[in-house]
Formats: C-alpha cells, structure tokens, sequence
C-alpha cells in the first residue's frame, strides 16, 4: 500500500502521534533543524492547533484509498484551482487559513512559514499539470422533518464517514466526543451535520458553532442526513470509545483550595454562562484574588476532556485551565463547582470564563465577568 493512503488509514482508527523518527516537525519545533515532511504534515496535527489534520477533512483523491468520504473535497489539484471557498478566495494560503483559523484553532501561516512552504511543496508534488477544477458547494439547512431515516443504512454511512473523529459506532476519540447511545434528539443532530462551525466564519454563512465541520449538500444528501439522524439518536450506547470516559466530576479544586487575599478589584463580579452547546449554564463569582465558584451550574457531562478556561475577551484558545476535566456520566443540575487560577495567573489574566472542550478547542459555553 502507498505510503500516503497507509497514514490515511492509520488516523483512522488511531491517534495522531507520531514517534521521533517520523517528526515531521524537525525536531518537534519547526526549526528547521530537520527537512519537514509535507506529506506527513497533510496527515498529523499541527503543534499550534487542536487534533485536526488536514487529511480529517480532506483525501488526497476520491474515492479515497481507506475508503472513507470526508467532508471537504480532495486537495489533489488545489494548488492549481483558480478560487476557493465557492469562489470568495483566490490564493490557497488564504483557504488553509480558514481551515487553520476556524477549524484547527491555530494561528494563521504567513507566507515564508516553514510548515506551510513545506505543505505547499507536498500539495504541488502531488498536482496533475494543467488548472484544476473550480469547486462549488452548497450549504444546506437540516431537512424539516428529522424522521423517517434507516438506523442501519445510516449506521453504514457512519462507519464510512463519520467514524475519522467520532470512531466506529460513534464509540468517541480524542478529536471527537461519544455521539451514540445519548438521545441527543434528531433536531440538534440534523443541524450539528449541515451548520456545525464558528457563527462568525469569514466564508460561510449560518454555520451554528463548534469545530465539528458541516457536511454541505454535495458531501451527504438530506436522505443520508436523515439515516445518520436516525442511528445516532438510538439509545444503545457503543462499547469501547475514548470520548466520553468519566471525568473527576468536582470542578477540578473543590479538594484543596488555596487562601487568598480580596484585594482585586474584579472581586465580586459575576458572569452569567450562556450556553453554546451540552446545556451549558450557571453564574460564575470571582469570590477573592484566586477563586472562582460557578453556582447553579448546569452541564451534561459529555465531551472529550471539558474543563474550566479563563480568557480575556473571548480568546479562550489563549486561555488556561482553572480545573481538572469535568465530564461525568451522570449530568451536573444545579451544582457549585468551586475553581481557581494557576498559581502563576491573576485577575487580569481573565475577563471570562468558559466550559472548554481541551483537544477540539470547542467552547460549550462562557460568560463575560461585569460588576452586579
């Protein structure tokens, strides 16, 4: 098997570390220490980001040589396409940093990045000769009515397409939490498939939130959708699965809490959680110099490894833990976790608070800390 559609097999089942020998960082850093391989950037996360690849979203060809259908088109000639984005983009430096940007949470490349120039080299390597084809895609809402889909054609259909993050049976990895066995109900699933992404994409309109990418209706059909709708929303949970393990459940410091002064002026503020996703709610008060309690709180529990971030003005990806992971197999309803910041941090490190899902840089929910 070529090497390429190997790796493209491997990441399916498998994490996306890879040992010292096959760095495709030089050395871990990108210091150019060491030639970086393109071909193994396409395929591994990327040191800056969350556990998205390029090859999670995107084949080199289609079919695909694992026999998986991603949500985005195949690179194979996208360095020699005229536009990108259904048109909006001409430079492919442009395109890879909306992926980067808005699906990776990683920083944007500038041109003479090493990790770039080495993708580009990888993605020229592989063109055909000639312009490639301009690509036009169209982003559905969810279909009306979420019933009426086959579970077992739609379990299928998971199995080839879902599987690269969610695994086999939706059982969970580390890019994506357990999906099956849960009730999430048809409605939220129809829409998480057509308009998962950031509400404030630069490309695309009426995307609802998260890093999950949408499936456009030239990637899924409605028909299709409704079949995935009607597996996932079985309530026959999987076995096996990383996703959704038990977290500590005690808001990661209820143990051993520090003493602190109340000498900063943020002391007393609140910030009201709105929730984005997994019934996120509470009110969080800065109680003294460290401590913050979240009253009320409310959280389904679900996720990859969901802890409590402290940010300033809504950049969470730049933000810090203030507790343990805090998934549990039973939800939180009305609870009060009591957490606090890294004795390296202060109150002018924050401005807010979210309930953060770590590997996928997903906010489930947060709020802006302002006077009562």
């Amino acid at each position: 098997m070529p090497r390429l559609l190997l790796l493209l097999a491997l990441i399916a089942v498998s994490s996306a570390c890879s040992s010292e020998s096959d760095d495709p960082f030089g050395g871990g850093d990108g210091d150019g220490t060491q030639p970086l391989d393109g071909e193994l950037l396409f395929v591994e996360p990327q040191p800056d980001g969350n556990r998205f690849a390029c090859a999670h979203c995107h084949a080199v060809d289609e079919p695909a040589g694992d026999g998986i259908r991603r949500p985005g088109h195949s690179l194979r000639d996208a360095v020699n396409r005229p536009t990108f984005k259904n048109g909006q983009l001409t430079e492919l430096i442009d395109a890879v940093n909306v992926c980067r940007t808005e699906w990776m949470a990683a920083p944007a490349f500038e041109a003479e990045d090493p990790i770039w120039v080495a993708l580009l080299e990888y993605l020229d390597s592989i063109a055909p000769a000639g312009p490639g084809e301009e690509l036009e895609f169209a982003i559905a809402q969810p279909p009306a009515d979420t019933s009426g889909g086959d579970p077992e054609a739609g379990q299928a259909l998971f199995n080839e397409s879902c599987i690269i993050c969610h695994a086999r049976d939706g059982a969970g990895t580390e890019r994506a939490p357990r999906i099956t066995g849960l009730g999430l109900g048809t409605d939220y699933i129809a829409t998480r498939i057509r308009t998962s992404g950031l509400e404030d994409s630069v490309v695309y309109d009426e995307l609802t939130g998260g890093r999950m990418p949408f499936w456009a209706a030239d990637r899924l059909t409605d028909a299709e959708v409704l079949d995935l709708v009607a597996y996932v929303n079985q309530s026959d949970a999987p076995e096996g699965g990383d996703g959704n393990g038990d977290g500590p459940g005690d808001g990661g410091g209820d143990g051993e809490m520090r003493t602190c002064d109340a000498t900063h002026p943020s002391v007393g503020q609140i910030a009201v959680l709105t929730e984005r996703f997994h019934d996120v709610g509470g009110t969080a008060t800065i109680v003294d110099d460290c401590t913050i309690r979240i009253d009320d709180f409310t959280f389904d529990g679900l996720g990859i490894d969901v802890q409590i971030y402290g940010g300033l003005g809504g950049n969470y990806v730049a933000g810090f833990s203030m507790s343990g992971d805090i998934r549990r197999s039973t939800p939180y309803q009305g609870e009060t976790l009591t957490v606090q910041l890294p004795e390296s941090m202060t109150l002018d490190d924050l401005d807010g608070i979210s309930v953060w899902c770590v590997p996928a840089a997903a906010d489930f929910g947060n709020g802006t800390f302002m006077a009562p």
